[in-house]
C-alpha cells in the first residue's frame, strides 16, 4: 500500500514498537529504546536494538511440566522422505485433549524452537494478520490436533491389560523436498504459549542435491534461446540435456543471510524466517527455433524427461499469453503457514491445463509472487506449485512490494512488504532479461506484441534511470514489426477496490501516465489490488474513447484512432479479494471479485482480451483491441 507522507520508514517501527512495548507492562520500554537516535546512522548500522529485541523476545522453551508417560509421536516406518510425499504424522497417549495440542513441522531439525513471543510483530510487519506459531525459528508448517474430527470428541482408548485411558490423533503434512532435514514437534499451549511434549527424530530426504523446481523464461526476442533455473543441493554445476543431444552447463549462484535487509526491528529474513535456498542453478539452451517443441532433462537422470515449446519471435504474426498478478501458494494439507493464498490453488491448475492443452505460449506475472516475505522456504513450495506451469512455456515476471520493499533499502515505498528480501530471492530465482541488478526493468518481443516491464517500486520519476530508460524503449518500438504496445508493473493507475486510498499513489500516475499517453500504449497491466477491473480508453480519470458492441456482442477498442490506453487490473490470482467501492467511476466498465486469470490472444490486426474464472473456468469479461494497419 502506498504511504503519502515521507516518514522515515525506521521511526515507524520504532513507534510501533514502543506501542506494543508500552502496553505491556512486564516489558522494560525504557531500557530497550533509551540511546536511540533514528538518525544515528550507525545505530541501524550496528543493529544496536536487534539484540535487544531478541533478548526481550527470545524465553527459553521447556518441556511440558505435565507430559503424561504415554505421549508418543510417530511417523510410522519413514527413514528418508522423497521430493514429494504426505507424511502423516500419530500422536498418541494423550490423557486429556484441550485442543491446544499442536505439531510443528521444524527445519533445519536443529532450529531454535524456544518460545518468541514478540515474532508476532515480525509476521505482522509484513501484513501477514494469521495466528502463527510464536517460536524462535520459523516452523514450515503447523497444524492442530484438533484438525483431526475425532480428537477432542475421543472416547479414551481402553487397553486390554490395563485401564490407562488416552487419545490419539493423525495430522498429515504436504512436504516437499527442501533439503535441509526436518522434525516433527508437539507442543502444548497453543501458537501463542508453546511448550514441547515429543519430537521425533530427523528425517533427512534422500536426494538433497536433486535438481528440482526447474522454470523457463525468455532472454530475447528470437526465440533461439531459452533460460532453465532450478533449485538444487549441490554446488558443482548441472547439465541440462535438451533436443537431439545438446547440452549446456549450469551456471550456480547463491544468497545468504547477510544478503538480507535489516532494520531496527528485526527483519524475518535475517532473523527466524531464514532457510538456507540451497543453489540456484541457471543454463542457457541456445540453437532452437520459435514455436517449437523440444524436450529436456538433466544429464545424471535424475528428473523425468520434460517438454517445452519455445514461443514465437518478435515480429511474428500471432502470440497467446496469460496474464496475472498477486498470486503466492497455499498449502496442499490442513496446515497453517505463512501467508497463504487461497485462490492460488485453483489458479496455478486452470493454468497447468491449459498449457497441457498447448493454448499458452507465455505467462507473465507481474508482482506479489511468492509472498515469501522473508520466509524463506515458502520460495521453495512456490516454486514447487507452478512446476507444471513454468517448466513447459516462459514463466516471465515483474517486480511487487512483496518481492521489494523494506525500510532501509532505498525502495520508493518506505514499508516492510518484503520481509526483509530486498529482492535478492525473487532476482536470483527469476532471472528476467533486465540490464543489470536491482534494474528489474525490461522489454520483449513475441509475436505481434512489444512488452514493456516496469518496476513501480524504483525510482519511475522524470529524472530517473528508470523513466529514461521506460521512454527509450517504447520510443523505439516499430509498429510495423510489433503492431501492440503491452505496459505492465506492478501497483495500479486507476482502482475502484474500497482501499483506493491506499492502493494508487497519484504521484506515480502523474509521473508515468503521460508517458504511456504519447508512447501510444495500447494495453495497461497492473496488478497489487486483488480483483478484476477494466477500464475505458482512459487517462487523467477521464474516457477519452469508450468501446462499441462487436457482432458478437464483445466491447471493441478502435485504435485506428488512437485516445488513450486501456488499463485493466489482474491481481485476482491468489490472495484474499478485494471489495469494489459502491460508487462506480465513469471509466471502470467491468469489476469482478474472482478468482482467475487473463488470457491474451493477439494477432496483427487484433488483441482479443478474456478475464477466466479460474474456478468455473467461465470468461467472465472479455474484450478486443482493433486498429488498422497501413
Amino acid at each position: 500500500m502506498f504511504i503519502a507522507s515521507s516518514i522515515d520508514g525506521m521511526m515507524m517501527i520504532a513507534f510501533f514498537l514502543l506501542s506494543f512495548l508500552a502496553l505491556t507492562s512486564s516489558h522494560p520500554v525504557r531500557p530497550f529504546l533509551e540511546g536511540f537516535d533514528p538518525n544515528r546512522t550507525d545505530h541501524h548500522d550496528n543493529h544496536t536494538l536487534i539484540s535487544q529485541f531478541r533478548t526481550l523476545n527470545r524465553r527459553a522453551l521447556k518441556d511440558c511440566s505435565s507430559v503424561g508417560p504415554y505421549v508418543d509421536i510417530s511417523v510410522g516406518r519413514i527413514s528418508t522422505i522423497s521430493d514429494e510425499q504426505n507424511i502423516t504424522v500419530t500422536i498418541s497417549g494423550i490423557s486429556n485433549p484441550s485442543g491446544n495440542e499442536w505439531v510443528a513441522m521444524i527445519s533445519p531439525s536443529h532450529s531454535n524452537v524456544d518460545a518468541c513471543p514478540l515474532n508476532w510483530i515480525l509476521y505482522k510487519q509484513t501484513g501477514d494478520l494469521a495466528d502463527l506459531p510464536l517460536l524462535c525459528h520459523y516452523p514450515v508448517k503447523a497444524a492442530y490436533l484438533k484438525n483431526d474430527p475425532g480428537y477432542l470428541s475421543c472416547k479414551k482408548y481402553l487397553g486390554p491389560f490395563c485401564l490407562v485411558r488416552t487419545c490419539a490423533a493423525s495430522v498429515t503434512f504436504h512436504v516437499i523436498n527442501i533439503r535441509t532435514d526436518i522434525e516433527f514437534v508437539l507442543f502444548s499451549g497453543g501458537f501463542d504459549n508453546p511448550c514441547i511434549l515429543k519430537r521425533t527424530k530427523p528425517l533427512k530426504f534422500a536426494n538433497p542435491n536433486k535438481p528440482l523446481y526447474g522454470h523457463l523464461s525468455s532472454i530475447d526476442s528470437t526465440s533461439t534461446s531459452m533460460r532453465l533455473t532450478w533449485v538444487s543441493g549441490d554446488k558443482g554445476p548441472q547439465q541440462v540435456r535438451y533436443g537431439d543431444g545438446e547440452s549446456q552447463n549450469s551456471s550456480v549462484t547463491t544468497f545468504t543471510q547477510n544478503d538480507m535487509c535489516t532494520s531496527l526491528l528485526p527483519s524475518p529474513a535475517k532473523d527466524f524466517g531464514w532457510h538456507d535456498p540451497g543453489y540456484i542453478h541457471s543454463a542457457v539452451m541456445m540453437g532452437l527455433k520459435p514455436s517449437t517443441s523440444y524436450s529436456y532433462n538433466d544429464s545424471v537422470g535424475w528428473s523425468d524427461e520434460l517438454h517445452f515449446r519455445t514461443p514465437p519471435a518478435g515480429g511474428t504474426d500471432e502470440v497467446r499469453i496469460i496474464a496475472f498478478g498477486d498470486m503466492g501458494k497455499a498449502s496442499l494439507d490442513s496446515s497453517v503457514e505463512h501467508y497463504i493464498q487461497p485462490g492460488s490453488i485453483s489458479v496455478t491448475k486452470a493454468m497447468a491445463d491449459e498449457v497441457a492443452a498447448g493454448n499458452v505460449d507465455t505467462v507473465f506475472h507481474i508482482g506479489d509472487i511468492s509472498y515469501a516475505t522473508g520466509f524463506l522456504v515458502e520460495w521453495d513450495y512456490f516454486l514447487q506449485s507452478i512446476a507444471h506451469v513454468a517448466s513447459h512455456v516462459p514463466y516471465m515476471t515483474a517486480i511487487g512490494n512483496h518481492e521489494r520493499d523494506y525500510v532501509t533499502s532505498g525502495s520508493v515505498y518506505p514499508t516492510p512488504d518484503s520481509g526483509g528480501e530486498c529482492g535478492v530471492p525473487y532476482e536470483t530465482y527469476f532471472p528476467m532479461p533486465t540490464a543489470a541488478k536491482d534494474k528489474p526493468w525490461y522489454s520483449i518481443e513475441q509475436g505481434s506484441v512489444h512488452f514493456t516491464v516496469m518496476s513501480t517500486e524504483h525510482d519511475w520519476t522524470p529524472n530517473s534511470e528508470q523513466y529514461k530508460w521506460l521512454k527509450s524503449d517504447m520510443d523505439s518500438v516499430d509498429r510495423s514489426r510489433t503492431p501492440w504496445l503491452v505496459f505492465a508493473g506492478h501497483r495500479p493507475m486507476y482502482t475502484s477496490c474500497d482501499a483506493a486510498l491506499f492502493s494508487v499513489d497519484l504521484r506515480f500516475t502523474q509521473s508515468v501516465e503521460p508517458l504511456l499517453l504519447a508512447s501510444k500504449v495500447d494495453l495497461v497491466l497492473f496488478g497489487h489490488v486483488h480483483n478484476y477491473e477494466r477500464t475505458c480508453a482512459v487517462y487523467e480519470g477521464k474516457c477519452k474513447a469508450m468501446p462499441v458492441k462487436g457482432a458478437d456482442g464483445v466491447d471493441t477498442y478502435d485504435h485506428s484512432n488512437y485516445t488513450a490506453p486501456i488499463q485493466a487490473v489482474i491481481g485476482m490470482a491468489g490472495f484474499s479479494l478485494d471489495n469494489f467501492f459502491p460508487l462506480v467511476q465513469s471509466w471502470s466498465l467491468s469489476r469482478i471479485s474472482q478468482f482467475g486469470y487473463s488470457r491474451i490472444h493477439a494477432k496483427r490486426n487484433q488483441l482479443k482480451f478474456e478475464f477466466v474464472s479460474s474456478n468455473t473456468r467461465k470468461v467472465k469479461d472479455s474484450f478486443r483491441i482493433v486498429k488498422k494497419l497501413s
